[in-house]
């Protein structure tokens, strides 16, 4: 989630920078995907949109972040001397801000599992990799979208099995030495979002940040590139499954723990998603590429799939902005949705008011469309993303100022 962090937050930026509507409507679509996987079931909207939103909203954001990172440290044009030094402590104070906010949210005992914190490390990740050209990013992502679902089977393969999945950080895993170790663990490999296996996405967004979004055939470039992407990467798993023995293996793993449950088994599960990373035993499990399975046919096709949103949003910008409007102000204060759906989700559940239907959608929809639309014209800048703008810009200033003899 934010990617969180819309285009216009980050300092040292331009005064003149203007936002690129196309990303605050791709992101608005994200906040809608979460928004709805959080509030309504497979019964609600369909199983194949809940399937098609479950994971891939989360994977859009961190797509968006990196473009994000991109757009407010230079654009096209990485910083260099006394202004990467500046972008580097704005982005590190934010990051410290959004890691603090997501174990606050955690706290609230939601059902959501909140991205924030990983998110937080991503950018951290990302410092030293502001200066880099988008030829150098988009290396970097290919090579870690790869690499990373690898290393993180390899490392898995020779741990226990956790007692839990789908981890996200928590109050209080810093209380004791083994809790920040598991902090750790949950953040980087075992957690809903790993960040061993997310880093491609940020590193993509980042890439295509510095490609350029206002070149006049961005959108077109990126709806056939991440097209062919998606294809590559859900197509390859289907046929890595179906047509070189992946189903067969699986079936058969299956089938020794529940006999003759096995296909109906792994269809459900293949349904459902994972928790952020797939099983080790047998390795056939990395041939999928489910929601939140963390493997590199999920990071490839899923990665795409955020591509070609991008694109099509860019597209669909030019041709109506006045209709998107709601949606792209939606979309230019994330963070403040994103935290205010997961509060009013507490208090709904502690009155025991809430339920997954329709209406619910609708109201969750409805309301964060109504509330942005008017924020954002009466009084400009997401509250949350006021505050983190403000946090990042006083750490750029740190360094500029001058002694005091």
């Amino acid at each position: 989630m934010t990617q969180i962090l819309s285009q216009a937050e980050a300092p040292p930026t331009p005064s003149s920078l203007t936002r690129i509507v196309g990303v605050d409507v791709a992101r608005g679509l994200a906040v809608l995907g979460m928004i709805a996987v959080h509030t309504a079931g497979a019964e609600q909207i369909g199983e194949f949109a809940f399937f098609a939103l479950s994971g891939r909203s989360a994977i859009l954001f961190a797509v968006l972040a990196g473009v994000s990172l991109a757009l407010t440290t230079g654009g096209t044009r990485p910083p260099a001397g006394p202004g990467l030094a500046a972008a580097r402590r704005s982005i590190a104070a934010r990051a410290l801000a959004l890691f603090v906010l997501g174990l606050v949210l955690t706290q609230l005992g939601s059902p959501v599992m909140v991205i924030l914190a990983a998110y937080a490390v991503l950018f951290l990740i990302a410092l030293p990799l502001l200066r880099l050209s988008w030829k150098w990013l988009t290396a970097a992502a290919a090579v870690t979208a790869v690499a990373g679902p690898l290393l993180s089977f390899a490392i898995r393969s020779h741990m226990t099995v956790p007692d839990t999945f789908g981890e996200t950080a928590r109050f209080d895993m810093l209380t004791s030495v083994d809790g920040v170790r598991h902090l750790g663990s949950v953040i980087l490999l075992e957690g809903t979002y790993p960040v061993l296996t997310w880093v491609p996405f940020l590193l993509a967004g980042m890439a295509i940040g510095r490609w350029g979004l206002r070149r006049e055939r961005a959108g077109l470039v990126l709806v056939g590139l991440g097209s062919a992407l998606a294809v590559l990467g859900l197509g390859g798993s289907w046929v890595a499954l179906n047509l070189f023995g992946g189903k067969d293996a699986l079936v058969a793993h299956l089938d020794e723990m529940m006999p003759g449950e096995g296909a109906q088994l792994l269809a459900d599960l293949l349904r459902m998603g994972s928790f952020g990373t797939v099983g080790t035993d047998p390795w056939q499990w990395m041939l999928t590429s489910t929601p939140h399975s963390g493997t590199a046919f999920e990071v490839v096709g899923s990665g795409g799939v955020a591509a070609a949103v991008l694109g099509l949003c860019l597209l669909a910008a030019r041709v109506a902005p006045r209709i998107l409007a709601p949606l792209a102000a939606l979309g230019s204060m994330p963070l403040t949705i994103y935290a205010g759906h997961i509060v009013a989700l507490a208090l709904l559940l502690r009155t025991e008011s809430f339920t997954q239907s329709w209406a619910t959608l609708l109201w969750f929809v409805a309301v964060p469309l109504v509330f942005a639309t008017l924020w954002r014209r009466y009084l400009g800048r997401g509250p949350l993303e006021w505050a983190l703008n403000k946090i990042g810009a006083g750490a750029a200033r740190l360094g500029s100022r001058p002694a005091v003899s």
